[in-house]
């Protein structure tokens, strides 16, 4: 079994739509000087700057935009949804031999879904301490990766560590989307609405990236 190792990196991932189709910027630092907010801003929408801080005190003191079931349940699954993708990113930033498009990929994919789940969590604990909560109802975690496949990628090295890698986030990143998709249906609380948006539109530019990016292999 590997063993994440600490990094330095300050991720910039750009990905935009150009007219010849997608273009995919990676840049990163490794220097140790550099500063946070260049990493904080990647990836940010006004989901990112709106909830920096705690994004759901004000709702919950004043008993406004108080979640529903669908709310709730996305929140509980998708924290250990995000915690698996950010197991994978890990298990490749410990991989010798790996192209820096999917490192650095990976090194965002770590950033972005931790933060996200730190939110999810503040968001969830401050509910259900004011009261609100669910009837146990359960979801399904779109996506995720058996033990068996996480063992055989943390085997493997390389290009073929990379080509898992991505095949398996790709699947995760599209069971996401369902999730998204699905809360946006039933759900009513802004947070989680919003939150849902942003997971949809960046999961839905890395997929393509990493799409591109296995066709190159």
């Amino acid at each position: 079994m590997r063993r994440p190792v600490a990094t330095a990196v300050v991720v910039a991932l750009t990905l935009a739509l150009g007219g010849a189709g997608l273009g995919v910027h990676l840049a990163s630092s490794l220097s140790d000087s550099a500063p946070d907010a260049a990493g904080d801003a990647v990836g940010q929408t006004v989901f990112d700057s709106a909830q920096q801080t705690n994004p759901v005190v004000a709702s919950v003191d004043s008993g406004d935009d108080e979640p529903n079931e669908g709310d709730l349940m996305f929140a509980d699954m998708m924290v250990p949804h995000h915690e698996q993708a950010i197991e994978l990113a890990r298990i490749l930033a410990a991989t010798p031999d790996i192209d820096e498009f999917s490192s650095t990929l990976a090194a965002f994919i770590e950033r972005d879904q931790a933060r996200e789940i730190e939110q999810m969590s503040s968001w969830s604990q401050a509910w259900r301490d004011a009261g609100v909560s669910g009837h146990g109802q359960h979801g399904t975690m779109a996506g995720m990766a058996t033990p068996e496949q996480i063992a055989q990628f943390d085997s493997l090295e390389g290009e073929a560590a990379e080509t898992m890698f991505l095949e398996l986030m790709i699947a995760h990143h599209e069971g996401a989307l369902v999730m998204a998709q699905e809360v946006l249906s039933t759900g009513s609380n802004s947070f989680i609405r919003t939150l849902a948006k942003h997971i949809a539109a960046e999961q839905e530019r890395e997929i393509e990236a990493m799409r591109l990016r296995l066709e190159a292999l």
